[in-house]
């Protein structure tokens, strides 16, 4: 039976890291382009929650706080390294909808520009109910 070299498992291990990261940073990424901010989180800000941007579920190192501007969203430090912080203006979701998961009230924020979705707790978006309801939405 041959023998597998030993650097073909190192060269497959890196080879896989990579795609994962990129997969990671793709739609974050995509978001930074338009909604990248260098403000300061706001007061109402909410460490360490679980939500989904894009394909990827952040879970307990995405902050979250709510703004009169929209939506601030940045990670956890240790994870985050080279995503910066957003801050997602209200303009910018065209459609709400729940999903729900076990006994967790989510919801489902799909922006416009670009096409990513925002998966975050009912109590995270509590405070945006005023925020929302001046762009259409009633939701809770």
């Amino acid at each position: 039976m041959p023998h597998t070299p030993q650097w073909i498992y190192t060269v497959c291990l890196t080879f896989s890291m990579i795609v994962m990261i990129f997969l990671f940073r793709h739609d974050w990424n995509r978001l930074a382009k338009l909604y990248c901010t260098k403000e300061a989180p706001p007061q109402n800000f909410s460490r360490m929650q679980s939500g989904s941007v894009g394909l990827v579920h952040y879970k307990g190192t995405l902050n979250v706080g709510i703004t009169p501007q929209g939506i601030y969203l940045s990670i956890f430090p240790l994870f985050g390294l080279g995503l910066p912080p957003l801050l997602i203006p209200w303009s910018a979701i065209r459609k709400i909808e729940p999903a729900n998961q076990l006994f967790i009230e989510r919801f489902r924020l799909h922006l416009s520009s670009p096409k990513v979705k925002l998966i975050l707790s009912k109590d995270i978006l509590e405070p945006a109910k005023e925020f929302l309801a001046t762009q259409g939405f009633e939701w809770i």
